[in-house]
C-alpha cells in the first residue's frame, strides 16, 4: 500500500483545463498521444509530484460545455463542482477559480497560480450604409449636436429681435429676417458675411459671443476631432473599452449573457463596490443579464449580434469562441484577476501546496504560454474570412467609407439646391403669367389694347403677327422708360 498522501481531485471535461480528446480521460501527464492534456492538469500534476502526493481522480459525468462550476443554493448548499468539496467527496478541484467573498466563507484558496485577463466577446460590427453616412457626425454625440442646434436657433431669434428693434429706431434701412438667418448660418460655418452688421451694443455683444464660442472654438474643435475620427480606425469592435460597453448596455443596444451566474464576474456585479461593477449594476437594473443554458447557447446569442459575453482568457468559452467566426475580444478597462486552486475549508496541506506554487512559477508560466500565448491550434479551427487586424488607436489612410458621409451631405445639399432652383423658376414664371392675365382682364383693357396697337405700328421692330403678350411686355418697357425720363 502506498504511503504517499492522497489528494482527491475533481476532474471535469472542460478544455483548456482538461481536454477530453485524449485516448483516456483523465490523462495527467504529457504523452505522445496526448500532448495537451490540459493546462490545469499539467500544473496540478507538477505540484503534486513535487510534494510526492498521489492524485485520486473524482471524475464528473458532465460533457464538454455543460459543466456546473458551483453555485450557492438558497438552502446553503453548493451545486456542481464546488458541491463535491462541500459534501466531502473531494479535497480539491482541477479548475481555476477567482476569489469572491461568498466562496471564501466555504472554501480554502491556494496561493495565486497566475493572472488572467477578463474579456468581453461580441460579434464584429458590420458597416451599413446608414452607419457610414454618420461618419461626418462622429466627433460629437447626439446630445452635443442638439445643444449646437438649440444654441443656433436661440442666437438667431435674439439677432432677429435686435435687428427688428434697430429697424424701428431707424438704424437699419430694412428688416429682413430671412436674410439674417442666412447670415447666421454663414457665420456658423465660419464664413461671415460683410453685410452682417449691428448698430447697437447689445447686437455686437451677441455677435461676438456667438462668433467666439459656437462659430470659433466649437467649430475648430470639430475640425480636429473630425480628422482624428476619419483617420483612426475603430476596427470591427462595437465598443472600444469597458466604459463604452456599459453605455451600450444602459442604452439597451446590447445585452449581457452568461451560462454561469455563479461566475466571479457576476458575483462581483451583485456585490462589488468597484466603479466598473457599480456602473454596470446601474446599467443592468433596467436591462437584466440573460442566462444561457450552456457555453454554446451563450455563443449562439452572441452570434445574433446584440449580446455581449463576459469570459476570461483561460476559459472554455474562450476556446469555443475561437472555433467560430466574426467575433471580437475587448479587454480594455478591465484589470487582470488572479486564478486559484480551491480546496475544502481548512485543508491541512495548503501551506505545502502554496510553497510548491511559488517554487514552480517558471513551469507554471511556461505552461500558461504553451496553452494561451504560443498560438497552438487546440480545437476545431474554422475557415473564417481573413481580414487585416486593425487597432483602435492605429491611423489609416482615408478611404471612401470614411468620407462618404461628407460627400453625401454635399450631394444632398446640391440636390436640394437644384430642386429649389427648378421650383423657383416655375414659381416666377407662373407669377408672370398670372400678372399678364390680370392686366388683360383690366377694366381699361380696351385703352391698353389701343396703346399696344399704337406701339405695334410705330415700333421699328417688325412682327409677323400681333403677339399680344409680347406687345404687353413692350408696352410695359416703354412705360417704364417714360417714367424714368420724367424723373
Amino acid at each position: 500500500m502506498s504511503t504517499r498522501r492522497q489528494l482527491r481531485v475533481v476532474l471535469a471535461r472542460n478544455p483548456p483545463d482538461a481536454f477530453a480528446n485524449c485516448p483516456l480521460f483523465p490523462t495527467l501527464d504529457v504523452i505522445l498521444q496526448c500532448p495537451f492534456p490540459g493546462w490545469t492538469m499539467e500544473v496540478l500534476k507538477m505540484i503534486t509530484d513535487s510534494l510526492k502526493w498521489e492524485i485520486i481522480p473524482v471524475v464528473t459525468p458532465t460533457i464538454v460545455g455543460g459543466l456546473d462550476w458551483g453555485t450557492l443554493q438558497k438552502n446553503g448548499t453548493w451545486s456542481g463542482v464546488l458541491g463535491y468539496l462541500q459534501n466531502g467527496t473531494a479535497d480539491a478541484v482541477a479548475l481555476m477559480y477567482q476569489k469572491t467573498d461568498t466562496r471564501n466563507e466555504y472554501f480554502e484558496y491556494s496561493y495565486p497560480v497566475t493572472n488572467v485577463q477578463p474579456v468581453f466577446v461580441a460579434r464584429k460590427k458590420t458597416e451599413t450604409l446608414g452607419s457610414v453616412l454618420w461618419n461626418a457626425f462622429k466627433p460629437f454625440s447626439v446630445e452635443v449636436w442638439l445643444c449646437l442646434l438649440a444654441s443656433l436657433v436661440l442666437n438667431l431669434l435674439i439677432m432677429i429681435a435686435i435687428s427688428g428693434i434697430e429697424f424701428k429706431l431707424l438704424f437699419r434701412s430694412r428688416f429682413r429676417p430671412w436674410e439674417m438667418l442666412w447670415h447666421v448660418v454663414q457665420l456658423q460655418l465660419d464664413e461671415k458675411s460683410d453685410d452682417m452688421l449691428f448698430y447697437t451694443l447689445s447686437g455686437n455683444i451677441v455677435l461676438f459671443v456667438f462668433a467666439l464660442l459656437q462659430s470659433g472654438i466649437l467649430i475648430e474643435v470639430y475640425k480636429g476631432m473630425l480628422l482624428t475620427a476619419l483617420i483612426t480606425s475603430n476596427g470591427d469592435n462595437p465598443f472600444a473599452n469597458a466604459d463604452e460597453m456599459i453605455k451600450l448596455i444602459g442604452e439597451k443596444k446590447y445585452h449581457l449573457t452568461t451560462n454561469y451566474m455563479g461566475n466571479w464576474y457576476f458575483d462581483d456585479l451583485q456585490h462589488s463596490d468597484q466603479q466598473h461593477f457599480v456602473s454596470l449594476r446601474a446599467a443592468t437594473a433596467s436591462n437584466p443579464v440573460i442566462p444561457a443554458a450552456s457555453v454554446s447557447a451563450a455563443l449562439d446569442l452572441v452570434d445574433s449580434g446584440k449580446y455581449i459575453y463576459p469570459i476570461q482568457q483561460d476559459s472554455l468559452a474562450m476556446q469555443m469562441s475561437k472555433e467560430r467566426c466574426n467575433y471580437v475580444y475587448v479587454s480594455d478597462g478591465m484589470p487582470q484577476v488572479s486564478s486559484f486552486f480551491v480546496f475544502t475549508k481548512n485543508f491541512s496541506g495548503i501551506a505545502e501546496f502554496n510553497t510548491q506554487i511559488i517554487m514552480n512559477q517558471a513551469f507554471i508560466q511556461r505552461t500558461f504560454n504553451k496553452y494561451f500565448n504560443e498560438g497552438f491550434k487546440l480545437g476545431f479551427i474554422p475557415k473564417c474570412e481573413v481580414t487585416e487586424p486593425t487597432a483602435s488607436d492605429a491611423t489609416k489612410p482615408l478611404d471612401i467609407e470614411s468620407v462618404i458621409g461628407v460627400f453625401t451631405i454635399g450631394a444632398l445639399g446640391v440636390a436640394a439646391s437644384l430642386m429649389v432652383f427648378v421650383f423657383e423658376i416655375y414659381h416666377y414664371w407662373h407669377v408672370r403669367i398670372l400678372a399678364r392675365r390680370a392686366r388683360m382682364r383690366d377694366p381699361w383693357n380696351v385703352r391698353n389694347l389701343a396703346r399696344i396697337a399704337q406701339i405695334h405700328f410705330t415700333t421699328h421692330e417688325q412682327y409677323s403677327d400681333i403677339d399680344v403678350m409680347r406687345l404687353v411686355d413692350a408696352f410695359n418697357a416703354t412705360s417704364s422708360s417714360s417714367d424714368t425720363s420724367t424723373l
